[in-house]
């Protein structure tokens, strides 16, 4: 960072005497408000005030100037500044031809460039996709959009995109902001739950204006952002009346039910002489999916196989939301605004199962027939104030308000309270062939495994090879069960910023922030269990239907048909009571945070943040600009949960408390010695708040499996001092190449340690595996990112219809696992490699448009061994859009996902052991949009 200072003292003395650009822009009519004046060779722009006029301070030098405003006509113009001030006069533009005998598309359309104008311009190192750029692609989330940026990969759910991770760190180290405010996180999902990692399929594409992806902070931006900011910018009022409708048909043949529904309407006006903007838009996505997939499960040690689990999941999942925005300018210096949207995902879910237990001598066959309804909701909005208190300084004050909540809406039998993850389990006894005896024991294996002479199932066939004919019809009762999480998290924001024109050079940022988060953990479990002294209740005491398909498996060759047959129906087992005969045996146990260990599980946290940032942002001379400055925050947590006592079965409160500062300097240089080159180096510090559950001040105690997990208030931020340098070259004000090079030095890594350890529970004493957060050593992180967009004009014929846009990434990572001897490994979720490639045509009204995206395989668990990570393999997936735009802006597309049918697949230690494979075959869409 000193370095950087240096060279900005050193270029000052050489800066060149700068003289004041002046002039007016007007129409037929009269001053013409809003234009804008963009200075190509310095990537800056200004506006004209409401009497059409403008004024901007150039070195001596020749500039090509763009001026432009909405429904004109643009003009260039070249100037050359010397020894004196400059008078443009007055320039007139002249209102847009129309032509309505065809359409041509543009390349880039205005969104693309304004996104990519916000790069170029922005102090910070960021990428930015625009919503006419997401338009363009078969993405209908915040998720799969932002995958097409350098350096972002993403983690599927049922084939779609839910998480973001930035350069190979945990998601959780990105911070997720809309509007510039971290969005708060809850999921039910039990790896993730409380790390504030907010799923993103949440957000449909439709909402987004601008996707900004903030790789080099400066410091008026959120602190904890050791990955980078993806700040999500919803639509907001236009600057003239806009009408936007979409209709389309989902479709995945894969699915029970094929055909879903889509739509989206947006409407937006200025009234009262343009001073009263406002848009409202509304969106509905429905569509159904299923999976095949088969998980396994092996023993840590020998790697032998303990657990075959075959599914079949059907389902339908529904985006349903609004967002709405409004501004009032009471004269130019002045203007109030207020944003807000509702986002609910609902996924219905119906999951068939049979698992096979190969280490277990009875009720080794399990039948699961689950129906599971997740609901997830994010909802808020700001309301602010933009002034221009001087010709020097401005002002932006705001506060807002965010939650965040996901738990369950089903099962229609229970509760509203009472809803939750719901199944039922039914058991039987079975024997198994294809086993060899090791050390005295019974054991399965995979081809290569195993002892020699011994011949296992491939990994792409692992089978139960029974004693004996499978007979479904002896599975018998054994529970239903709903297991409730109800997760919310709150956020109440104040914030208050400033910008002041020291002077013609200077420019000088301030501000603060408060937020006050509370997060809630409502972890509960209601059972039905059989009585097993009462008669057996097989199968055919249920209502019954067919496996709902015929095709299991494709991709395998249908290699698990031995495992269909016909399962209870939904209706006939959703309601535990609803069959008197099987309710009468019936025993019903309620457990919470009042009465069991589940208690343990529960927590209650307040988290309070205080943040103060100043910066500077000094233009050294015409080709120079230092921005420098530092960013304070202070967290203080307050956090509640339970203990349950195994003796007593008394539940009784613990608090714990944690209070911790941040200070974040940061120095961008930042050097554009011509239009077309533009370099940056930033030096940085961001860190990493720990995650709710890993501060929950519990431990959870399961005395049937022999585990503890203990939470860890103490936790100590994880802290990255981040290096970074990027050059761009521009071919045009479309085109461009780029790429860069990161280092992250990081300090306080959190990682689960795991140890054996002998623990007293209900009066019995045994060895325990006991599990806890804790600090670890430090760690480094580094690669680099090449990008590349370009229009292929130069070619002959349809050739130059053709564009390309390529990026690709490489990181790498490092640190040390004590408790595996000093094991150096990779950080989790870093992948190594990532690729990004779109090939697209575009001639008239027909586009076509080819996405194709690579990422290599990572590793996501850490374990007792190497031998036993469980790792993401590699992945590859190809989309398609085809659309044609008439002349009347009516569009025809056709949208495609994984046209390659690539299934999701992880692995155990190495590739030959699959723990988990997943297929979702291809889905699409069809539909129509119009819009003015």
């Amino acid at each position: 960072m000193k370095a950087l200072l240096y060279i900005a003292v050193a270029l000052f003395f050489t800066a060149s005497y700068a003289q004041e650009v002046k002039g007016k822009i007007s129409n037929d009519a009269g001053p013409l408000h809003p234009a804008s004046i963009l200075v190509i060779e310095k990537s800056k722009t200004v506006n004209t005030d409401k009497n059409g006029d403008f004024s901007i301070v150039l070195g001596a030098g020749q500039y090509h100037l763009e001026i432009s405003s909405e429904n004109y006509a643009s003009k260039n113009i070249l100037i050359n500044v010397a020894s004196q001030n400059v008078d443009l006069g007055t320039i007139v533009l002249s209102g847009k031809e129309e032509k309505l005998d065809e359409v041509v598309l543009e390349y880039y359309s205005s969104g693309e460039r304004k996104a990519l104008d916000m790069r170029k311009t922005s102090n910070a190192i960021m990428d930015v996709v625009s919503a006419d750029a997401m338009g363009k692609m078969p993405d209908i989330s915040a998720a799969e959009a932002v995958q097409r940026i350098p350096g972002v990969s993403i983690d599927r759910d049922q084939g779609e995109g839910r998480y973001v991770t930035v350069r190979g760190t945990p998601s959780q180290w990105s911070s997720a902001t809309i509007n510039g405010d971290r969005m708060p996180s809850a999921k039910t999902s039990g790896d993730l739950l409380g790390n504030r990692t907010v799923p993103m399929d949440l957000l449909p594409t439709e909402f987004l204006e601008y996707i900004q992806v903030v790789k080099a902070i400066t410091p008026e931006y959120e602190g904890d952002a050791i990955g980078g900011t993806i700040n999500y910018i919803p639509k907001f009022s236009p600057k003239k009346e806009t009408f936007r409708a979409t209709v389309s048909i989902p479709v995945n043949l894969r699915a029970d039910d094929k055909v879903g529904y889509n739509s989206t309407i947006l409407y937006g006006n200025r009234f009262f002489n343009k001073k009263f903007g406002f848009l409202a838009m509304a969106n509905y996505n429905s569509r159904t999916y299923a999976t095949d997939d088969y998980e396994v499960v092996y023993g840590n040690e020998k790697h032998n196989v303990n657990t075959l689990d075959v599914r079949n999941y059907q389902g339908v999942r529904t985006n349903t939301g609004f967002n709405a925005a409004t501004d009032f300018r009471f004269n130019s210096r002045n203007k109030i605004y207020a944003r807000g949207y509702y986002s609910q995902f609902l996924d219905e879910e119906q999951n068939r199962k049979t698992m096979h237990y190969f280490n277990k001598t009875t009720n080794n066959a399990v039948l699961r027939w689950s129906t599971v309804d997740y609901l997830f909701k994010n909802y808020g909005g700001e309301f602010g104030y933009e002034s221009k208190i001087t010709d020097k300084l401005k002002m932006n004050a705001k506060v807002a308000a965010y939650t965040s909540w996901a738990g369950y809406d089903g099962p229609s039998s229970a509760t509203k309270n009472d809803r939750g993850y719901y199944y039922g389990n039914w058991i039987q006894t079975v024997k198994y062939d294809n086993l060899v005896k090791v050390d005295g024991t019974n054991y399965k294996f995979l081809q290569g495994d195993g002892p020699e002479g011994y011949v296992g199932d491939p990994a792409n066939n692992i089978q139960p090879h029974f004693n004996a004919p499978y007979d479904p019809e002896k599975y018998a009762l054994d529970r239903y069960v709903t297991s409730i999480r109800n997760v919310e998290e709150k956020d109440k924001v104040a914030a208050m910023d400033f910008n002041y024109d020291a002077k013609e050079n200077l420019k000088i940022k301030f501000g603060g922030k408060f937020r006050d988060k509370t997060s809630t953990y409502d972890y509960r479990y209601i059972t039905w269990i059989y009585d097993t002294k009462a008669a057996k209740a097989y199968l055919n005491q249920w209502e019954r239907e067919a496996f709902p398909t015929n095709n299991w498996f494709p991709e395998l060759n249908n290699n698990y048909d031995n495992l269909k047959f016909n399962y209870p129906t939904e209706r006939s087992f959703i309601d535990p009571m609803g069959n008197p005969e099987i309710a009468k045996n019936l025993k019903y146990n309620y457990q919470d945070a009042t009465n069991s260990s589940y208690a343990t599980g529960n927590y209650d946290i307040t988290e309070s943040v205080w943040a103060g940032y100043g910066s500077a942002e000094w233009d050294i001379n015409e080709d120079f600009r230092f921005v420098g400055g530092i960013r304070f925050e202070n967290t203080a947590v307050d956090a509640k949960s339970y203990e349950f006592n195994d003796i007593t079965k008394v539940v009784t409160p613990v608090y714990g408390t944690k209070n911790y500062n941040a200070f974040l300097p940061m120095a961008h240089l930042i050097y554009k010695p011509s239009q077309k080159l533009d370099l940056r180096a930033a030096v940085t510090r961001t860190f990493a708040r720990p995650a709710f559950n890993e501060m929950s001040p519990s431990t959870r105690v399961n005395p049937d499996n022999l585990t503890v997990v203990e939470g860890n208030i103490n936790l100590k931020p994880t802290f990255s001092w981040n290096y970074d340098v990027v050059g761009s070259y521009y071919l045009n004000k479309n085109d461009y190449v780029t790429g860069s090079i990161f280092y992250k030095d990081l300090k306080d890594l959190i990682y689960t340690s795991t140890s054996d350890e002998t623990r007293t529970v209900g009066g019995e004493t045994d060895l325990y595996k006991v599990s806890r957060p804790l600090n670890s050593d430090n760690a480094f992180l580094y690669g680099f990112e090449l990008g590349f967009n370009k229009k292929l004009t130069e070619l002959p014929g349809f050739l130059k219809d053709f564009s390309i846009k390529a990026n690709y990434t490489f990181t790498k990572s490092e640190t040390t696992l004590e408790d595996r001897g000093d094991e150096k490994i990779g950080l989790m979720n870093q992948s190594p490699n990532i690729f990004n490639a779109m090939l697209i045509y575009e001639y008239k009204g027909f586009a076509a448009r080819l996405a194709a995206n690579y990422r290599e395989a990572f590793l996501v668990e850490i374990r007792d061994n190497k031998g036993a990570d469980r790792y993401q393999d590699k992945d590859f997936h190809l989309d398609l859009n085809l659309s044609y735009t008439t002349v009347k802006n009516i569009t025809f597309f056709i949208d495609l996902n994984n046209l390659n049918n690539q299934e999701l697949r992880y692995y155990h230690g190495v590739v030959s052991r699959p723990e988990q494979v997943e297929f979702y075959g291809i889905r699409g869409k069809a539909g129509v949009s119009y819009r003015f």
